[in-house]
């Protein structure tokens, strides 16, 4: 099976405010959020358990035995308890999207970012390889996984999350996130057998949907996931499941949003004719800004094709100069 429910653990005394933190690869150009998160936390807090991506540098070793050696301390105190069954997560975001999420652990043996392979549990973007290695070396030495992990399931019958919105008797945990961040509950289901009865139905009928088995979308937290297997590619006896939260793409709440690329130590007379040199001969415009200049260039009729295009140059672009993007 390519997914199970438990092992989640919650601080005994749970504060939003202090445990949900946002990702720990957003606001990687804004030192100051994470200053003032920083400043909002008390002790104990997620905080001191993840390394903000704003603070990656050549030597990450201090900062990262600092993490492991806090996890190790937290787990020492007892502050933590094992939730029986599983989470039923509602989030409310500070722009009014009101979403439904079920927590659930994924076999990385059912997941795969290589191109070209077809596995149960698939990515969605291409990564960022600098990313992963300190991600792996506070994860392989930790006792405890703090991921931040979206998987998506098409059930537009709304068989697996949705049935378990009458199950909100018991509270985990419940108030305001981090940095505007809206409000999230979390309520304790536990009896899972009918939403594992339901992904089950929903893996069977891939085939004929598809033609092909699939399961589960990565939606967000594709370098989290990618961590998670490299660490089980080593064989670490911890790491042959991630945590994720399984989000079905017909909630209507889950709302898709464009993710900027900036970038930075570029020419910008060079870095533009090259990208109108890829664009030649296309048929649609779109915009790119150079500062509070605004510049237009050509670009597919399919917008799927032109991010991909776009990406593409970038990563190029970055491998023949010397510049950074964020």
């Amino acid at each position: 099976m390519c997914f199970k429910f438990g092992e989640i653990l919650l601080p005994k005394n749970v504060s939003v405010k202090d445990w949900a933190v946002v990702a720990c690869d957003q606001y990687t150009s804004n030192v100051k959020y994470w200053e003032d998160v920083k400043n909002s936390v008390s002790e104990p807090s997620t905080l001191n358990l993840i390394f903000p991506e704003c603070y990656l540098s050549a030597d990450n070793s201090a900062r990262i035995e600092k993490i492991i050696e806090k996890q190790r301390e937290y787990v020492a105190n007892d502050i933590f308890n094992e939730v029986e069954g599983t989470v039923l997560v509602h989030r409310t975001t500070a722009y009014g999207n009101d979403r439904w999420g079920l927590m659930c652990l994924v076999d990385l043996d059912e997941y795969s970012n290589d191109k070209g392979v077809k596995p149960l549990i698939r990515a969605t973007e291409g990564l960022v390889i600098e990313r992963i290695p300190p991600r792996v070396q506070i994860r392989k030495n930790c006792p405890l996984e703090l991921p931040h992990i979206m998987v998506l399931i098409d059930d537009s019958e709304r068989t697996v999350i949705e049935p378990l919105k009458n199950c909100t008797d018991k509270v985990l945990y419940d108030g305001q996130l981090n940095g505007g961040g809206g409000t999230i509950t979390g309520y304790n289901v536990t009896d899972t057998t009918g939403a594992e009865n339901a992904l089950n139905a929903l893996l069977k009928n891939s085939v004929e949907k598809y033609g092909e088995k699939l399961l589960f979308l990565v939606g967000d937290g594709n370098h989290s996931l990618a961590t998670a297997k490299a660490c089980r590619d080593e064989k670490n006896p911890l790491s042959k499941y991630a945590l994720v939260e399984i989000v079905n793409i017909y909630d209507e709440g889950l709302k898709f949003e464009p993710i900027h690329r900036a970038i930075f130590g570029v020419d910008n007379k060079k870095f533009i004719d090259g990208l109108n040199a890829v664009m030649d001969g296309k048929t649609c415009q779109t915009t790119v800004y150079d500062g509070e200049n605004s510049i237009e260039i050509a670009f597919p009729e399919n917008s799927i094709e032109g991010v991909k295009l776009v990406q593409e140059y970038i990563d190029d672009f970055m491998r023949s100069n010397n510049v950074q993007v964020d």
